[in-house]
């Protein structure tokens, strides 16, 4: 919470309870977002009362800006308690916060709310809902300048004076035929500076970059970071405009999905709601598969350390090296995966890429394991063993190998995913690390049997 929403806060929960009506002058000159704190930080009786006595337009902004699960919970008691109010709220949200906050609701309570909004919004609303989570339809907004590309500059510059206050944005304005076709885009800066009794259509850009509503969000942001837009409109199949997408949007598909890898390389499934809003038994159900799955993979590797102690009961000097072995070959998985997530993320590197890849990492790996080698065998010596040569070339050729494909394995195994169109970071670093694992101390067996048997 920001220092002034901290200061503020004692203040307004001193008002609502002692005289709620009060409150929106305590808050009138606060930003949405600094709003949504306050709603946040309030006990939830207070944060109800806070809600129903701030104006309509000022208590959707606030909506807006609040957490999608506070957003959901605050809303669904608001309802139960004011529904009129409730209603007129939701209509006056921006339509994907409203579609966002309708799809959270409970299917009882969505189709009550659905029942009191005026039907084009309720109508709206459906439309958004109906594309699925994740894909640019579910992001976008219907607020948008749509200009006919045979108008004046004149006339549409009064089109957007008149409706600029009902839009998410007026920077573009795109240019459509009567069907509605989109044939171009159009900046204000263009519209302001061209002469009145000109066409749109000769002003406007054509071949406008757009995207159909039933792709990936995940391809929305990288257009529009690709080609720096303020909006990105987004058509069906007949390229007839549907809405927009904004920057800020796009902000937040980023950090949702940033949120996700970064789990998924933890090895843990993507969580719904913050951490402290996540019930425990979410948490177990969402990490306790992968564990399983990696505490069952540990399985192969304590039968590879029977089968080295058992072959190798003479040579106790070969046993101390495991951990340094495994450990090698599970870091440098681990790196070369978290590399090459991150370039297929942002499209630095494709499926198509493999063989300049798994050369690329074939190099590094012989490189990285050759300087580790060093390490390993100055540790051999340091120790004075009677058999330190044999120890150290079993050492260090185990290195070289196990890197080589920790390497390798962590840099293939997300390009694979990706070629098979799932998510590249379910191949978490700790799955890589277990399987570096095994097939390092398979790679020790062999090693040491060529050097010391």
């Amino acid at each position: 919470m920001e220092n002034t929403t901290r200061l503020l806060l004692p203040d307004v929960a001193e008002a609502l309870r002692r005289d709620p009506a009060s409150v929106s002058e305590l808050t009138e000159e606060l930003h949405p977002a600094d709003m949504a704190d306050l709603a946040a930080a309030l006990e939830d009786d207070l944060a109800l009362t806070f809600v129903d006595n701030l104006p309509v337009t000022d208590a959707a902004r606030m909506a807006e800006s609040l957490d999608l699960g506070k957003r959901v919970t605050l809303f669904s008691h608001f309802f139960s308690k004011s529904p009129e109010k409730a209603a007129d709220v939701a209509e006056t949200m921006a339509p994907d916060e409203r579609a966002d906050l309708i799809s959270g609701l409970e299917e009882d309570l969505r189709a009550a709310l659905l029942a009191r909004m005026a039907q084009p919004e309720a109508r709206e609303v459906r439309q958004l809902l109906s594309f699925p989570e994740g894909t640019a339809g579910a992001l976008m907004t219907t607020q948008f300048v749509a200009l006919k590309a045979e108008q004046t500059v004149a006339a549409a510059i009064d089109d957007v004076r008149r409706s600029a206050s009902e839009m998410e944005t007026i920077y573009d304005a795109y240019a459509v035929d009567p069907n509605g076709t989109l044939l171009g885009v159009v900046s204000l800066r263009d519209l302001v500076v061209a002469k009145a009794d000109r066409r749109i259509s000769e002003i406007m850009v054509p071949n406008v970059i757009s995207i159909e509503a039933d792709q990936d969000q995940e391809e929305v942001a990288r257009l529009i970071a690709k080609y720096d837009l303020f909006a990105l409109p987004i058509v069906d199949r007949s390229y007839q405009i549907l809405g927009i997408v904004t920057v800020d949007d796009v902000v937040d598909v980023i950090k949702e999905e940033a949120a996700e890898d970064v789990q998924r390389l933890g090895a843990v499934e993507p969580l719904e709601d913050a951490y402290f809003q996540t019930r425990f038994i979410e948490f177990v159900k969402k990490r306790a598969p992968w564990l399983i799955i990696l505490f069952c993979a540990g399985f192969l590797t304590t039968s590879a350390m029977r089968a080295i102690e058992t072959r190798f009961e003479h040579l106790r000097p070969l046993l101390w090296f495991v951990p340094l072995i495994i450990a090698s070959g599970g870091n440098a998985g681990s790196q070369s995966a978290s590399l090459m997530i991150r370039a297929l993320a942002v499209g630095e590197v494709k499926p198509s890429d493999y063989l300049r890849v798994i050369g690329r990492e074939v190099l590094m790996g012989l490189a990285l394991g050759m300087i580790l080698c060093l390490f390993g065998a100055g540790r051999a010596a340091a120790w004075g063993e009677t058999r330190t040569l044999p120890v150290m070339a079993a050492v260090c050729g185990t290195i070289v190998a196990v890197v080589t494909f920790g390497a390798m394995i962590g840099s293939g195994l997300p390009l694979l995913l990706r070629r098979l169109g799932l998510d590249p970071a379910v191949s978490s670093t700790p799955f890589i690390a277990s399987l570096s694992d095994v097939i390092g101390l398979l790679i020790y067996l062999n090693v040491a049997a060529m050097f010391m048997l």
